[in-house]
């Protein structure tokens, strides 16, 4: 990412600050529309739920009337920590992983680019999954309560962490890992479009909009799936989302394709100006983090 110069000589540290930077302002401003989607997502009527949101207006004024503004930022510090953490990782991995194969092929690729982006998404995902999960538990904890669940409410992630360790050991910390796992498509899309709709259009923002709508529809029924294996089971026994073949089966047999794009209307209008924002902010960080460098580079005798 950024200026081919510039990818030559910056550390891989200025990537990392630079995109966790991004990541951090840009996911607690828009983290009230990524709880309403996901609890589009999940609440469906099953699994104990008496809540099934038909619409993002629906959905905004029942977490208001009950919650109040408090409702909006459920699990907001997990994550906060896990996207800062999760492009922190990625995107200096990505940018090494295209250095090698650019110097051992000797020529760039989408092929390429993508492979790499592939597997800097991995090794981020197995990092960053347990955060993610505790995110997405904490901002559907509330409607547990209100079906008449005898479930206690996490008092806060460090609550969430010690309640998953006793009651589901370390695999309920990788619940939906299958899902995550293939959702690393969605960066590796996001990424290499991103390179190449900079190609088309002279504005970070044109392109990372373009980018990001792109990789949206492509891989958003997979989020929805993984949403709806990561909720807190009711009853362990009568848990039915138990695997991701499983659950894409009973998704469509309930809903159809409908059901795999549950939500994706609060997503879109979350996560375009989320991407237009962190891409602008992450190029502008790249640039005042390359002229400090130059800077010091100078100065030293």
């Amino acid at each position: 990412m950024g200026d081919g110069e510039a990818a030559q000589v910056l550390p891989a540290r200025v990537y990392s600050v630079a995109a966790a930077v991004a990541a951090a302002v840009q996911t607690w401003a828009w983290h009230p529309l990524d709880v309403l989607k996901t609890r589009m997502q999940v609440l469906d009527g099953t699994v104990g739920q008496v809540h099934a949101y038909g619409s993002l207006v629906q959905a905004t004024a029942s977490t208001f009337r009950v919650e109040g503004v408090h409702g909006f930022f459920r699990g907001v510090t997990a994550n906060v920590i896990g996207s800062s953490i999760a492009w922190g990782l990625q995107m200096p991995i990505y940018s090494k992983l295209k250095q090698l194969a650019h110097s051992q092929l000797g020529e760039r690729s989408l092929a390429t680019d993508g492979l790499c982006s592939l597997a800097a998404g991995g090794c981020t995902n197995l990092v960053v999954h347990p955060i993610f999960l505790i995110k997405t538990r904490l901002q559907l904890q509330r409607h547990s309560l209100e079906a008449g669940q005898p479930q206690r409410q996490y008092r806060g992630a460090m609550h969430a962490v010690s309640t998953i360790g006793k009651e589901e050991g370390l695999p309920g910390f990788y619940r939906g890992f299958g899902p995550s796992l293939l959702l690393c498509s969605h960066g590796a899309v996001l990424l290499v479009s991103y390179d190449q709709f900079k190609l088309l259009f002279d504005s970070v923002l044109a392109a990372s909009a373009s980018a990001k709508i792109f990789a949206s529809v492509a891989t958003y029924p997979l989020q929805v799936v993984r949403s709806v294996m990561q909720q807190r089971p009711t009853n362990a026994e009568a848990f039915e989302y138990t695997s991701a073949p499983r659950t894409v089966q009973l998704l469509w047999m309930r809903k159809g394709l409908p059901a795999f794009y549950r939500g994706i209307l609060p997503q879109m209008l979350r996560t375009v100006p989320q991407a237009m924002a962190f891409f602008s902010i992450y190029e502008y960080s790249l640039q005042a983090l390359t002229k400090l460098l130059l800077v010091g580079s100078k100065s030293e005798p």
